[in-house]
């Protein structure tokens, strides 16, 4: 067994920081500045091409734009014109009923089945046509319909009204 000693403990010298790199030829602090590639070609070609896909980009939206307002004005033109169609196929078919479905609230009110009996009991409807193209998307949408009762053919104009999804006739019965 040793005898314990007695005495000072020895310190130990600990560095608070990282001593700076020695002083010479060819020593330097590590990564003190990033790697640069000299050339900045490759540079502007990346951006030059980025610019040209992004001015084709806005070139190939716009014409799409316009490709595709003038479909949706058609579009919409001929689903307001699908529901005087189907008005009046159900006035053809004496289905009132049918034709009612095609009405807004304010028209319901006013036009019963028997309202329908009465107007075309008398004069039935026996043929009919409606074109999308004359149908007018304003204010106010109109569609004109020509429609055969008596053997004569008469032009009626019905004023629709969108409904949540729906459009439906709210004018022009009378």
């Amino acid at each position: 067994m040793m005898p314990p000693q007695v005495g000072p403990h020895p310190e130990w010298n600990v560095p608070d920081e990282v001593p700076p790199p020695p002083r010479g030829p060819g020593v330097l602090a590590p990564f003190a500045a990033p790697p640069r590639d000299r050339d900045l070609r490759g540079l502007w070609i990346g951006l030059g091409v980025g610019g040209v896909v992004l001015v084709l980009c806005c070139i190939a939206g716009i014409v799409g734009i316009g490709f595709l307002l003038p479909y949706a004005d058609s579009l919409g033109k001929s689903q307001v014109a699908s529901v005087v169609e189907n008005y009046l196929t159900a006035v053809r078919d004496e289905d009132f009923a049918g034709a009612r479905r095609q009405l807004c609230d304010s028209e319901l009110r006013t036009h019963s089945l028997g309202w329908f009996e009465d107007r075309y009991g008398q004069a039935p409807v026996t043929d009919f046509t409606v074109s999308a193209d004359d149908v007018t998307i304003a204010n106010v949408i109109t569609v004109p319909a020509r429609v055969r009762q008596n053997g004569n053919w008469v032009q009626e104009q019905y004023i629709m009204e969108q409904a949540g999804t729906r459009y439906l006739i709210c004018g022009g019965l009378d």
